[in-house]
Formats: C-alpha cells, sequence, structure tokens
C-alpha cells in the first residue's frame, strides 16, 4: 500500500482541469535539451549543433540490457512528408485561346504524372478576381475537372496577381488549421502561379481594395505600386509556415510569354523573391516540359536527431525503486492487485482506455459485473492511434493531449513516454527540475529515473546512460549517428495475453524495451518532427537468465517511422 501512495502522488501531476491542450509557440526560448545521468549533463546550443555521451556509473549485469548500432534520420519522403500543390492559373476573356490549350494540356500531363498518396492539388483560375475551380487538396478526378474548368473560364476586366495568391492564403490556412499539426510540421505546401500579363491591380482600386498604403505611394508608376503589393501579399502566404509551424510554404511564379513583356517581368520576378524562388520563364510550347521539371518533392529542410529515448515499458522507477509492471499500463503489479485491476491487462474493464490512463484521470479501471464504469468517450476511435506513440486516439483524448502528433508538447518526449515516466505531456518541461535532485523533468525521462522524488543514488545505480555520436552521412545527405543506449534494467514480468487480439501468450520475464529517434528541423527547439521506433524483447529470468544475450545490435532498417 506504501507504493499505491506513491502512485497517488504521482497521479497528482496531472489532474483533469490541467487536460486542455496548451499549443506551444514555434517562437518559444530555446531550452535545453539533456541526456543521461546526474553524472553527465550536457547542454546542446540551440542551433542543435554537437552531440555527446552521458551516462550512469550503475553496474552491468544479467539483469540490465544494452543497444548498440548505427541509425540514419528518415528521409523526408513519402507519406509522412505529403506535398500540396496550388495551381494559380491566369486565364478569362482575352488570353490567347491557343495558349489555354497549351496550359490545359500540360497541367493534365503534369497531374497525371503523380498517382503516389502523398501529393495532392488545388486549381485556382484567375483573372480580375480568382476562383477556386478545386478550393481544396485532392489527388482524384476532381484534379481532372477542375482543369477542364479552367479551360473554359470566361472571366473578364482588369488582371490581377494578387487575387490568386489571397485565394492561395485562404486554402493554404485553411488546411493547416483543420489539419493534424503533426502532419502539418511535415508539409511542403507549394504554390505554382502561371502568369500571361502584367498585372493591373493599383491602377483598379474598384477591383483590388485594400492595397497597402505604402505600395500605394508608388503611383504613378503602376509597375512598381504592383511590385510592392506582390511582395507584400507573396509575403503574407508565405508566413503561414512560421504562424501555424508548418513545413513549408514556397511560391514559384511561371512567366509564359511569346515575346517577353518587361513589365510583367519585373512584377513576377518580386513574387519569386518574396515566395523563396527564382522567376522562371517559358514559351506556351515549352510549358509543359517546364511545368513537369518544377520541384515537386518533399518538405526541403534537413531533418537532424532531436532526441534519443530508451524506455523499458515494463518497468517503473518510483522513489529510487525498481517495479514491475507487466501489461505496461503504467502501475506496478503490485498496486494493481492493491486496485483490484489486472496486472497482466491493459485495460481491465475492457472500455479500450488503459487503467493506467483512467487511474491518472481520475476515472474506474476495475472491472464491475454491471459494467457501470465502462467509459466511452465520444469523437474518438479506440482503434486507431492516428500518431502512432501506442496511445489509441481515445486515450489522448482523455488525457488531453493531440492524437495527431506523437509529441504534444513539442519538448522531444513522446507523449507514452512522459505517460509512463510522470512528467506532463502537455507542458515542455526542459529547465523544470520538480524535485530538485539536479536532474530535469526531460531528464528523468531519458535516464528513466523518478522526475517526482530525488532519487540521485538511484539514478548512479539504475540510470540509463547514452552516447551519441555523428556518422557519415547517407548517399543522399541524411545525417546518421553511432548509438549506444545502456544500463536499462530488465525485470521478471508475468506471462500475459498478447494485446492484439491475436490470442498467444506472451512468455513470464519478457520486457519491451522503446528506443525512440525524435528528429526535427534544425533550429527548431519546440518544433513538431517525425519519430521513429525501434522494439526489441528482453527476456528475464532471475537471477541471470536473459536472452538474447550480449548487445542488442540495431541499424536504421529496424526503426518503424512515420509518427
Amino acid at each position: 500500500m506504501r507504493r499505491l501512495a506513491l502512485f497517488s502522488a504521482f497521479l497528482g501531476r496531472l489532474t483533469p482541469a490541467d487536460s486542455p491542450l496548451r499549443p506551444v509557440s514555434s517562437r518559444a526560448a530555446c531550452g535545453r535539451w539533456w541526456f543521461g545521468s546526474v553524472l553527465a549533463v550536457l547542454a546542446v546550443s540551440c542551433t542543435d549543433s554537437g552531440l555527446y555521451a552521458a551516462g550512469a556509473g550503475g553496474p552491468s549485469g544479467p539483469d540490465r540490457a544494452e543497444l548498440k548500432g548505427t541509425a540514419c534520420v528518415p528521409l523526408a519522403a513519402g507519406e509522412a512528408f505529403p506535398v500540396k500543390v496550388v495551381f494559380a492559373l491566369e486565364g478569362g476573356t482575352g488570353v490567347d485561346t491557343q495558349i489555354v490549350e497549351n496550359v490545359v494540356a500540360s497541367l493534365e500531363s503534369v497531374t497525371g504524372q503523380f498517382s503516389t498518396p502523398y501529393i495532392s492539388f488545388a486549381v485556382v483560375g484567375y483573372h480580375a478576381i480568382a476562383t477556386g475551380f478545386q478550393g481544396s487538396f485532392v489527388r482524384d478526378d476532381r484534379v481532372a475537372q477542375a482543369i477542364t474548368r479552367y479551360g473554359t473560364f470566361q472571366e473578364s476586366g482588369p488582371v490581377s496577381h494578387r487575387a490568386p495568391l489571397k485565394l492561395a492564403h485562404s486554402i493554404v490556412s485553411g488546411d493547416m488549421q483543420t489539419g493534424c499539426r503533426g502532419i502539418v510540421a511535415r508539409t511542403r505546401y507549394y504554390i505554382v502561379q502561371v502568369i500571361l500579363s502584367p498585372d493591373t491591380s493599383c491602377a483598379n482600386p474598384t477591383f483590388n481594395a485594400g492595397i497597402e498604403p505604402r505600395c500605394n505611394a508608388f503611383l504613378p508608376n503602376e509597375s512598381e505600386c504592383s511590385a510592392c503589393e506582390l511582395s507584400r501579399v507573396t509575403e503574407e502566404l508565405k508566413g503561414l509556415a512560421r504562424r501555424y509551424n508548418a513545413g513549408e510554404v514556397t511560391i514559384q511564379p511561371v512567366y509564359v510569354r511569346n515575346t517577353a513583356d518587361v513589365t510583367t517581368r519585373y512584377e513576377a520576378a518580386a513574387i519569386a523573391r518574396a515566395g523563396g524562388t527564382e522567376l522562371i520563364e517559358t514559351t506556351p510550347d515549352a510549358l509543359e516540359r517546364t511545368l513537369s521539371s518544377l520541384n515537386y518533392a518533399s518538405l526541403q529542410r534537413a531533418l537532424i536527431l532531436k532526441r534519443l529515448i530508451a524506455m523499458n515499458r515494463n518497468t517503473l522507477s518510483r522513489n529510487g525503486e525498481v517495479l514491475v509492471d507487466s501489461d505496461g499500463d503504467g502501475i506496478s503489479d503490485d498496486d494493481e492487485t492493491a486496485l483490484g485491476t489486472e496486472p497482466t491487462n491493459v485495460d481491465s474493464d475492457g472500455d479500450r482506455i488503459s487503467d493506467g490512463v483512467e487511474l491518472r484521470m481520475g476515472l474506474r479501471p476495475q472491472r464491475t459485473d454491471d459494467g457501470a464504469n465502462i467509459n466511452v468517450i465520444t469523437g474518438c476511435n479506440a482503434e486507431t492511434d492516428t500518431d502512432g506513440d501506442r496511445l489509441n486516439d481515445c486515450e489522448e483524448r482523455v488525457l488531453g493531449t493531440d492524437a495527431c502528433i506523437a509529441d504534444s508538447d513539442g519538448d522531444g518526449l513522446p507523449d507514452l513516454a512522459e505517460h509512463l515516466g510522470g512528467t506532463n505531456p502537455l507542458i515542455p518541461e526542459d529547465l523544470q527540475d520538480d524535485e530538485r535532485d539536479g536532474l530535469s523533468n526531460v531528464g528523468e525521462i531519458e535516464s528513466h529515473t523518478d522526475p517526482i522524488s530525488a532519487d540521485i543514488e538511484f539514478q548512479k545505480e539504475r540510470g540509463y546512460g547514452y552516447s551519441i555520436k555523428p556518422a557519415a552521412p547517407t548517399p543522399d545527405g541524411r545525417a546518421c549517428y553511432d548509438m549506444n543506449v545502456y544500463n536499462l534494467t530488465v525485470v521478471p514480468t508475468l506471462s500475459r495475453p498478447s494485446p492484439d487480439g491475436s490470442g498467444l501468450t506472451i512468455p513470464k520475464g519478457t520486457n519491451d524495451i522503446y528506443l525512440y529517434m525524435q528528429v526535427g528541423r534544425e533550429n527548431d527547439p519546440r518544433g513538431t518532427g517525425i519519430g521513429a521506433l525501434f522494439i526489441p524483447q528482453v527476456v528475464f529470468t532471475p537471477p541471470a537468465t536473459r536472452r538474447p544475450r550480449g548487445i542488442i545490435s540495431f541499424t536504421s532498417e529496424d526503426f518503424v517511422s512515420g509518427y
């Protein structure tokens, strides 16, 4: 019962009143990133440069495991790194019909090349105003239908190149606000604007209200006014990446001409400069080749290792003791017996919310004959783990974490590791040291020690150790690291049914070791990156039998990426 009292104290760290998600600004002050035990803790600068060794001084032995290998950050490609393209196309009355036909043919050819699920399209046509022929990102027949509608577009009036940029702003910002935060952070938004003639926004304020006063100050020089306004609107569009912590926003103007017009070139170049690109000029006959050659690749910013986290899901560290948690639900076997829950069943009452999550949030995890304590969480699917962090979407709703991102508070610790370790997955705790033992709360999770008790001697004996050194990059330029994680305690667990519903039994002594590799963008301490997870199993039978023997090796191929 003494241990149960300790667990009750742990529950007080996150009450239901704490549960609303607190978004963390990507501009938050840079924190220190800590690894290992109190014996050797080295800070990493805000530039993420330099890796380090830090570790515990505890003895090796049969009840300790060690992992060693070389792993590389995931390739920023595929379904985990979407590309969303907006084609903004000048058209309408007065535009050469042959050029319009070339644009239609070119777009049909280009979009037809991409059958991969990670790239999708929106289509905007414009003249005096902009029209969303396909106002959301799709990758099916609706793209072809939108291109066809552009071909019959009959809008007339003065040409405004700012109109499609403002509509693209609405489309992109809407997608960022409604999309999963973790996926948005890995998404590249690519706006391709096809320009045929000069902008006339400044000369027609009736059609283009709200032009920046400092740009109007250039009048009667209309091209300077237009270049100023187009730059401003483009910068606002590109700034959505910072505002919503998206992966990237790039604006690429393509000037299609038979005979070059100096004014059009000047205005289009202003969009390119503000959009982070260079102006591309082409002819109608070469447009298909030009559009095909654009860079539709995934996120262009390199990823680096932000944090390496090891966790034995079947052990808990509480007040200087190692406790066995056979089912890995965050409650020790002894406490489960005292509470009346099942130490070999992660969800004793069968409501798809784990016992540890229920107990932490003040719910009843015990099974009752009448089923009165079964919790039905609306608006989520307990069969789904959207972010792949091993908390299902309903558990995330109960905890208040974000089901779309494995690290809700952006401190580099997966939500599951924080939940089981005893820190708050809603608040970054890089610099927080609740029990004032010299190791930050984040450091406690990394060393798998107790963040709510001053357990210095326990840290020395049982704290996990890490060594991470840069290795040669991959041929495609991805960062790689030599990694060694050691002094991982293993325990004699009970045999238990497999939680996957297969009917198999997990043998007694089985420990599930989670090795998380958290990667993200350089100089982005609060960014939502991507994770990769390796789960080896170690079977320990006291006093001295451990399988597999020796050091467990791994490579990049052993990690499952994309959560």
